[in-house]
């Protein structure tokens, strides 16, 4: 049996997910909503968890903004068959 694709929404964008057996979780794809792009240093699994880094996009033209907002790090998660998105905590 194939595991099963889903799409998780989160401030940053957008990843497909699958849910592995032994509940892990393998990223697919993803996808940066405006304004944001992802670090390079995505962790994509198969494993416990997936990682992906939002950062603000520096070519806005928001005065400065993107500079002094924060990168969102999440982590995606397969507990229990189905995906969950967490807001890792920074560094």
């Amino acid at each position: 049996m194939a595991p099963e694709r889903s799409t998780v929404r989160f401030t940053g964008g957008t990843a497909t997910v699958e849910c592995r057996p032994g509940g892990t979780v393998y990223l697919v794809s993803w996808s940066p909503a405006d304004g944001y792009h992802f670090d390079e240093d995505v962790v994509r699994g198969p494993g416990r968890a997936a990682r992906l880094e939002a950062e603000p996009s520096d070519d806005a033209d928001d005065g400065g903004a993107a500079e002094d907002a924060d990168d969102l790090t999440y982590d995606i998660t397969c507990p229990d068959g189905r995906p969950r998105v967490h807001r890792a905590p920074d560094d």
